[in-house]
């Protein structure tokens, strides 16, 4: 029961390590997410019109079975490491904090301006859309967007330590944000298999039920 408590509260430090960051990570997320859908809904009416006519395509492409998956994947893979990619690299910087706020701002209006364009596309129809979206591929991303982002702004605190509170160097910190790195591009490797072979063969099954 002990080594249980202990893994699980070894976990927990893991995915919550610091409170108000963790806090404060999750705002500008959510943020982004709720300013996504708002931008999309004060859209002008050819805005949308726009984006009606691209998500019906795409679940048409869906449908059809005309998506190539290979350039899919490499399609997803590339953006989904690119956002890893910059936060790590922003994170090794004091300066580097603004734009990893401002990239996870990003990753949440992405996500809340594509499920805003479900809903507007299918209506209430379009929730079941939204929720195939939205699991697992789509929460895979925004945690790994969260913690690197987090991870980031510690590593960054940590080197303002050093430099301005000439605190004592060690590799500690530095190896624990190597390991993030590499647990989020396991993510991100996972997230983009699933929305590349698994999200579509799911939904498909809504089109069929929903849109036909």
């Amino acid at each position: 029961m002990k080594k249980e408590n202990k893994k699980k509260i070894k976990l927990k430090e893991i995915i919550l390590p610091n409170k108000k960051f963790n806090y404060f990570v999750a705002s500008i997320i959510l943020l982004g997410i709720i300013s996504g859908s708002i931008f999309l809904m004060l859209s002008t009416t050819l805005d949308k019109n726009s984006v009606i006519k691209t998500i019906t395509a795409f679940f048409n492409n869906i449908s059809k079975n005309t998506i190539d998956n290979g350039l899919a994947l490499k399609n997803s893979l590339i953006i989904n490491y690119l956002f890893v990619g910059l936060i790590f690299i922003f994170g090794l910087s004091m300066i580097g904090v603004v734009f990893n706020i401002f990239i996870a701002y990003l990753k949440g209006f992405l996500v809340g301006f594509s499920i805003a364009s479900i809903f507007l596309s299918y209506k209430l129809k379009g929730f079941l859309a939204v929720l195939l979206y939205t699991f697992p591929s789509q929460i895979l991303n925004l945690l790994t967007v969260f913690l690197l982002s987090i991870y980031s702004i510690m590593f960054s605190s940590y080197c303002f330590k050093i430099i301005f509170a000439k605190k004592k160097t060690h590799q500690r910190m530095l190896k624990k944000y190597l390991v993030i790195l590499m647990f989020c591009i396991i993510l991100s490797f996972i997230s983009s298999i699933l929305e590349v072979y698994l999200f579509p063969k799911i939904l498909k099954l809504f089109i069929s039920l929903y849109v036909k």
